[in-house]
């Protein structure tokens, strides 16, 4: 996986200063503003956007960051709120190039999209602290890419160094974790929310979200970044869903209101932020053209099925097909082993290939 990162970023920075005649990215990002980008460069675009997805652990790339969890917690707060980001970082210097490039966006928020829906299912069946931590960082590396795909690079890089911190210490934290849980006084009942529930929750995140869609075009915000705060809506709508669960006490319908307020307000806040730190420093996203449009009604359509099977979790759980999806997911859906097997074919001398018998 290393050397097939490594190769697309050696052939893209051929590419690119063949193309411009220059190995400089400054170079490069201002010629790409002018528009004058020759077909190679578009080329060497998606060869940029492979190694950044490789690099982040994009499914099915993502093997070498869950299965390092042996190592002292302080390596993987380093690996994970550091090393992992190298992919995001580099699509936010080639940014300016990789905006003229539709199909490498395309890819990023395809990919990134997918990764981000299946390791967050993936890392709730996790019974080892540090495994779901990694499996949220292949998720938040994926949501991340999908930022990048939809042209929204200050929210990228807000994303990226707002993961680097709550990673490092979420790490660095893991080892007093069961300590801390242990400690605390055994909760009651949990009130599960029926079909009343969800559909009042759904209606007030959406209320609060075409609230904030006039200030936001107030804002001159892009479409896509008004579309990508769809997906807040859903996890707003399942934080309300609890408190107005029949059996939830007051108190914790105040508490889930004044919480989904204050995340959508601070999205639009941090997000204006930003926003005016990049000022000038990041392109701002290309106009949607129908396939982005297609891309980002899917990515909604995903993450409202998921959402909402999230939501209403206590009421299928228990049914024995929920068992066998969970032993799936348990297992990355095996997408990893079936990737280790291919390598191992390919590292495997060739007599060994041919005759398993010899192996």
């Amino acid at each position: 996986m290393a050397r097939i990162a490594d190769g697309a970023l050696a052939l893209a920075l051929l590419l690119l200063a063949w193309s411009f005649g220059t190995s400089a990215i400054g170079a490069i990002a201002a010629a790409a503003r002018e528009g004058a980008v020759p077909p190679a460069a578009l080329v060497a675009a998606g060869l940029l956007a492979l190694a950044a997805l490789v690099r982040t652990a994009q499914l099915p790339f993502h093997g070498w960051i869950v299965r390092v969890m042996e190592a002292p917690t302080p390596v993987s707060a380093f690996l994970h709120a550091g090393i992992v980001n190298i992919g995001g970082f580099l699509l936010l210097r080639f940014a300016d190039l990789i905006t003229l490039a539709p199909g490498a966006l395309a890819a990023l928020v395809l990919v990134g999209g997918f990764t981000a829906l299946v390791a967050s299912l993936v890392m709730l069946t996790q019974p080892a602290i540090k495994t779901a931590l990694a499996w949220s960082t292949v998720a938040q590396m994926g949501f991340m890419m999908l930022e990048c795909g939809l042209g929204l690079w200050p929210l990228a890089l807000l994303h990226l160094v707002a993961h680097s911190l709550y990673k490092a210490h979420a790490f660095l934290s893991a080892g007093s974790a069961v300590e801390v849980v242990a400690a605390q006084r055994r909760p009651g009942p949990v009130a599960v929310p029926g079909a009343k529930a969800v559909a009042l929750a759904g209606a007030a995140a959406l209320l609060v979200y075409l609230a904030l869609v006039p200030l936001q075009l107030l804002l001159d915000k892009p479409a896509q970044a008004i579309v990508l705060g769809g997906v807040l809506v859903l996890g707003v709508a399942y934080l309300l869903a609890q408190g107005l669960a029949e059996a939830a006490p007051a108190a914790l319908a105040r508490k889930t209101t004044r919480a989904s307020l204050l995340a959508g307000l601070g999205y639009l806040g941090f997000q204006n932020l930003a926003s005016w730190l990049a000022a000038g420093a990041l392109p701002p996203p290309p106009p949607p053209t129908t396939l982005d449009w297609a891309l980002m009604a899917l990515v909604i359509a995903s993450f409202t099925g998921v959402a909402l099977a999230q939501t209403t979790l206590p009421h299928w759980a228990h049914h024995p097909a929920a068992s066998g999806i969970r032993v799936h997911l348990a297992n990355g859906l095996y997408l990893d082993a079936l990737v280790d097997r291919l390598i191992g074919d390919l590292r495997r001398p060739r007599a060994a290939r041919d005759n398993p018998a010899v192996s």
